[in-house]
């Protein structure tokens, strides 16, 4: 194999795990509603506490031991290092995954809280091995220049494309709740083992021992290694080296997170930018006036236009132009200071609270922007801007530092992008309040007329 296709076959595979990293999650998010409550906890009493508040459950259950994993799978050290965690991850993951397909097929009317409690024990699972997953591939990627890092991040967001396109689909076709369920659940567990089998033959990759080698070199001289004894990265022992390296301190640590923290500061707001919006509150836009019909994405009855709407204009909208802004950013990588531009985005909240979001059972007086056409471009601004900066972030955040060191902050940028996102997700409990309590003022002043 040439130079420059095992180059493309190792990008291909990292790509393919920034696709693994986000699709068994996206599943539940995805088909939560559909599935979980609108079909397995609608049983015998179908107004109780945990099925009204699924989403709410289903976050906590998901980000509080990712974050966690995340941050611990800096320090411990594991026999077998990144990858043995990569290896066991995975396995962990494509069993959830077997076990929820398993359960499409189980009745279980009569028993909803205990099928409701083995989905937050199988979420907790799932999302620790995803933590730990996720955190190993971004501090084995920083080995790399800075387009396979851009290759994960890029996976990430053809996951939501994906995503959305099959939901299109499946509610297109009418298809059945067990059906699609499983279509689903078995599309990531495919994608988990597909990951799996990939790690092999990149191990095995010349392009891939080259850069891994010579990163473990320098590491070992500075002794700042987390691929720990036990584990030979490049596949061989040539060298008849011994493996055992030293863990980094612990001041290591704090020293490499004063060189890199304003690339970890930029990663976070990004993250945290986007999930403050997408998509909680861009779920809860509605048409201004409330019940006039689409000017766009007009197909069938009232409900599938709204759920097409929902789809086209949100979900598929933003991972498609998000996509773009990776892209983007694999050509052109300007400024080489983002702070300023990452901050800036913060400009997104207040524009996309000026819609009609709707925080409570009342209807809003007052709507600055009421055009599901305005609604749409927003999206597609913040989509761009979050595939461009994060891309960029994720790049620039390793290069702060030296090679010996690329590794931890590449560990150390994978967790502060579950902060940003776990931040983000917390602060959407708030907002509805702060926009309530922004529109006292502005009633006052402005009354009910737009801008």
């Amino acid at each position: 194999m040439e130079t420059g296709q095992k180059e493309i076959c190792v990008y291909l595979i990292f790509l393919l795990h920034g696709l693994g990293v986000l699709l068994p999650w996206n599943t539940f998010l995805t088909i939560g509603v559909d599935y979980f409550i609108s079909y397995k906890l609608n049983g015998t009493n179908p107004s109780t506490e945990y099925r009204l508040n699924f989403f709410n459950y289903l976050t906590a259950a998901s980000q509080i031991p990712n974050l966690a994993l995340s941050l611990l799978n800096l320090f411990v050290v594991i026999k077998g290092g990144l990858h043995r965690r990569i290896y066991l991850s995975l396995i962990i993951i494509a069993s959830i995954c077997v076990l929820t397909i398993a359960f499409v097929f189980v009745d279980t009317y009569e028993w909803p809280l205990c099928f409701f409690l083995i989905t937050m024990a199988s979420v907790i699972i799932l999302n620790s091995a995803n933590g730990i997953y996720q955190n190993s591939i971004w501090g084995l990627v920083a080995d790399f220049p800075g387009q396979f890092t851009n290759a994960v991040v890029l996976g990430n967001n053809i996951c939501g494309i994906l995503m959305s396109l099959l939901y299109i689909f499946i509610l297109l076709s009418r298809m059945g709740i067990r059906l699609s369920s499983s279509i689903y659940f078995g599309l990531a567990l495919l994608t988990v083992i597909g990951c799996g089998f990939s790690f092999r033959f990149l191990t095995k990759n010349k392009f891939y021992k080259y850069h891994v080698s010579k990163a473990v070199k320098s590491r070992e001289t500075a002794c700042t290694d987390v691929l720990h004894e036990g584990e030979d990265i490049c596949g061989d022992n040539s060298d008849n080296r011994p493996s055992t390296t030293s863990h980094p301190s612990f001041e290591t640590y704090c020293s490499i997170f004063k060189e890199s923290w304003r690339g970890l500061f930029n990663i976070w707001l990004v993250f945290f930018t986007t999930l403050a919006i997408f998509p909680s509150v861009l779920i809860k836009v509605e048409l201004y006036p409330p019940g006039r019909a689409f000017d766009i994405f007009i197909y069938g009855d009232m409900k599938t236009s709204e759920m097409l709407f929902r789809q086209l204009a949100i979900f598929l909208n933003f991972n498609f132009f998000a996509t773009v802004g990776n892209c983007i950013a694999s050509y052109v990588q300007w400024p080489k200071s983002i702070t300023i531009p990452v901050v800036a985005r913060l400009l997104f909240l207040p524009l996309f609270w000026a819609c009609n979001y709707k925080v409570g059972d009342e209807s809003r007086e007052l709507v600055f922007i009421k055009s599901e056409w305005a609604f749409v471009i927003l999206i597609t601004l913040l989509s761009i801007t979050h595939g461009y900066w994060s891309s960029l972030s994720m790049m620039y955040a390793p290069r702060q530092v030296g090679q010996s060191k690329s590794q931890i902050v590449g560990m150390m940028s994978g967790f502060f992008l579950v902060f940003g996102i776990a931040s983000g997700i917390a602060f959407t409990f708030v907002e509805p309040r702060i926009v309530s309590l922004l529109g006292l003022p502005y009633s006052f002043l402005v009354g009910k007329d737009s801008l």
